[in-house]
């Protein structure tokens, strides 16, 4: 009974619900600008929400019963700064959330504000740091580094949606935005009496003689990130490499803080300008490429494939130029879906690839209905 009113408890946590309404807008308002840049929506299902829920919760059992084998804990000050921080962060600055920032603004809060507030003041309410060691702060941004690190390299640009930006020399571009959030429910210990005391129905763990309270802590991971030169897939698997690393850095400093727990302000900054070194490395790796999502004077420019639609059979990619279709030389959408009424139950296509390669392709096409072939490409501009 005490366990389900711990797992009724997370549900209860304003937090939760607050991230799944900014992922249910995140996806509606992509949604919508799909179908202002492409007539109608790239991908219709509301991936963002459905990859938070079950993602998450599939991450949150992993990390968890990592968590507990460690014995890691944190002080309810920290649990407390992090939910108040998070809590504005998705208010204030929805589509610019930086996790990783959250976990050391709270640290810093947790671990200096005695210092802030009148002496004694956490200590009277129960809420300070006491017996938790500094290593454990680090632990979770270990914890943070290998969740991220494998949501990125599993899912990162494998529902890359498009997004018409500026002209480039005259014609417009293409970039693949990443706005996806997640939830993580990490079952987490809390040492002290301040449960036991308010609450004496809330299940306790005792560790080496020591009592902890569990609660599951919302954690939030989330990337904001723009690919425009390179496939997306590529970019994101190079991102999850080097936050994997970060990872096994973090863990480093666990032991270091171990040694020398009055580190543990230096540490955690320096974890979160590696963080951010993480992702300006990205960023570089992809504004070196010399090749653009843009429109193409000899052809037509793929910019996604709508899933279930007969164009999924085509074996096209996002960058690919259509030169031909059913014979005829098309360079605008509306010439594309000229072509394709020629033959109005089938699809043959000319290719060239990315790398400069030439291919043909060809698929069955609803009959009468070209416009659901499901290639997305630059509409023609009007005027």
């Amino acid at each position: 009974m005490r366990t389900l009113f711990v797992l009724g408890s997370f549900f209860l946590q304003p937090l939760l619900w607050l991230a799944i309404l900014r992922s249910w807008l995140t996806s509606r308002a992509r949604i919508k600008r799909e179908r202002h840049d492409f007539s109608s929506a790239v991908d219709s299902d509301h991936y963002e929400l459905r990859h938070m829920l079950t993602q998450g919760l599939m991450l949150g059992v992993g990390l968890s019963v990592l968590n507990l084998i460690v014995g890691a804990s944190l002080p309810l000050v920290w649990v407390l700064s992090y939910e108040a921080l998070a809590f504005l962060s998705l208010v204030i600055f929805p589509t610019t959330l930086l996790p990783v920032t959250l976990l050391v603004v709270s640290t810093l809060v947790a671990t200096y504000g005695d210092h802030w507030l009148p002496k004694g003041n956490l200590t009277e309410l129960g809420l300070s740091w006491g017996s938790v060691p500094a290593s454990s702060f680090a632990w979770l941004l270990v914890v943070a580094f290998l969740g991220l690190g494998h949501w990125i390299a599993h899912y990162g640009g494998r529902f890359a949606s498009p997004r018409i930006y500026a002209k480039q020399r005259g014609k417009r571009i293409a970039g693949y935005p990443w706005r996806e959030l997640l939830v993580i429910p990490l079952v987490t210990l809390i040492p002290g009496d301040w449960f036991n005391s308010s609450w004496r129905f809330w299940p306790l763990l005792t560790l080496h003689g020591h009592s902890f309270a569990v609660i599951i802590l919302p954690l939030l991971l989330g990337v904001r990130f723009t690919v425009f030169r390179e496939k997306p897939r590529v970019v994101y698997q190079r991102l999850a490499h080097h936050i994997l690393v970060l990872a096994g850095l973090a863990l480093l400093s666990v032991g270091w803080l171990l040694w020398r727990p009055q580190d543990l302000a230096v540490v955690v900054i320096v974890l979160l300008v590696c963080y951010g070194g993480c992702l300006w490395r990205a960023k570089r790796y992809d504004q070196r490429q010399s090749f653009w999502y843009s429109q193409v004077d000899d052809g037509v420019r793929v910019l996604a494939i709508r899933p279930g639609t007969p164009a999924v059979k085509l074996n096209l990619a996002a960058g690919d130029i259509i030169l031909e279709c059913n014979h005829q030389a098309v360079n605008s959408e509306t010439a594309f879906y000229e072509a394709l009424l020629l033959n109005p139950t089938y699809c043959h296509l000319r290719v060239r690839n990315m790398a400069g390669d030439l291919k043909v392709t060809e698929t069955a096409i609803y009959s009468g209905a070209p416009h659901e072939i499901g290639i997305v490409l630059f509409r023609d501009q009007e005027g």
